[in-house]
């Protein structure tokens, strides 16, 4: 990873919606204050894409934690879960996907979700590349199955962590994350009966999704759903067919790579934990389930997050990535 020689824009110098998202999360998560530290900008190239990356970086560190956002989100809107683990002494890489926050595509109406899973592996392959720390790695929304997906593609991670896990086959999961109900059963025949139609039509994603459910405070989902980089930017319809076309890589009785966290927020108004708790209970491994309450789905309520920052701890502190402890050299 390195900087490169175009300067491309930073959030540090972008004027996008980031910044309206931080003025409305609690005072202690906006970044600059005591606990949040300033996370420092990177680039990944790989392929066409320019992968956008906030990095907390600590040589020292007893572990990596990376950071997936989804369909309503990026890499600097997990901040504050970043910011929150960095402050503790571990290292945070938060990477925005293709479509959205800085990175940057040479094509946009080409993205399918497989570019997604490239991108999280080769960012994965990259992090455990520059060392040998434990690498855990932690999705937020849709990013739950993401992580799930490239963990068991790369075997790297030690261990998992997810907010919730949405199949995008199960009609309940369809219902719920669309924007209006009666939308599920027209949107996923419709991108897949005419695809030659449908595929680079830019789909808003506060239309397609029920964006304004993302925070429990109205002013906070709006500032969310439209930043043109997160929750206000489109997808091609290629990309939204693909994603609903999609199956878990390992079926979950199978998945055998690490324990698994499922941090629910309690009070989550677009995906209640029913929607995640078939996909969690099949699996097999070591696994706890941890309801934040009080939290939403962009968890940022007490005291859903402070008990998000005591499970991360304690999952860590299992996984053997202790801060103090000597790192594996």
């Amino acid at each position: 990873m390195s900087q490169t020689p175009e300067s491309p824009p930073t959030y540090a110098t972008h004027d996008s919606g980031w910044r309206r998202v931080q003025s409305l999360l609690p005072g202690h998560l906006q970044l600059g204050a005591a606990n949040a530290p300033m996370p420092g900008e990177e680039w990944l190239d790989m392929g066409t894409f320019r992968v956008h990356l906030d990095c907390w970086r600590r040589p020292e560190a007893p572990a990596t934690l990376v950071l997936v956002h989804g369909g309503g989100g990026n890499g600097r809107l997990l901040a504050p879960f970043g910011a929150m683990v960095a402050s503790l002494g571990y290292e945070v890489v938060a990477p925005d996907l293709p479509g959205y926050g800085l990175t940057q595509v040479s094509d946009k109406r080409s993205l399918v979700y497989d570019d997604w899973r490239d991108t999280l592996a080769a960012v994965l392959e990259t992090e455990a590349g520059r060392s040998r720390r434990p690498l855990v790695v932690f999705g937020a929304s849709m990013g739950g199955m993401l992580a799930y997906d490239v963990t068991a593609r790369t075997r790297l991670p030690v261990g998992l962590v997810s907010t919730c896990f949405l199949a995008p086959k199960d009609p309940e999961v369809r219902r719920r994350m669309v924007r209006w109900p009666w939308m599920s059963g027209l949107a996923g025949p419709m991108l897949t009966a005419l695809p030659f139609l449908t595929d680079s039509l830019p789909v808003p994603m506060r239309l397609a999704g029920n964006m304004l459910a993302i925070a429990n405070t109205p002013e906070l989902a709006r500032a969310i759903a439209s930043d043109p980089l997160a929750g206000g930017t489109w997808m091609p319809g290629r990309f939204l067919r693909t994603f609903l076309e999609s199956e878990p890589l390992v079926p979950p009785e199978s998945f055998d790579v690490c324990p698994v966290l499922l941090t629910h927020p309690a009070d989550d108004r677009w995906t209640n934990v029913s929607l995640s708790r078939p996909f969690f209970e099949r699996l097999r491994v070591p696994k706890r389930l941890v309801l934040l309450e009080n939290a939403g789905h962009f968890p940022v309520e007490e005291p859903g997050i402070s008990q998000l920052r005591q499970a991360l701890l304690d999952f860590l502190a299992e996984r053997g990535a202790v801060v103090g402890a000597t790192p594996a050299s």
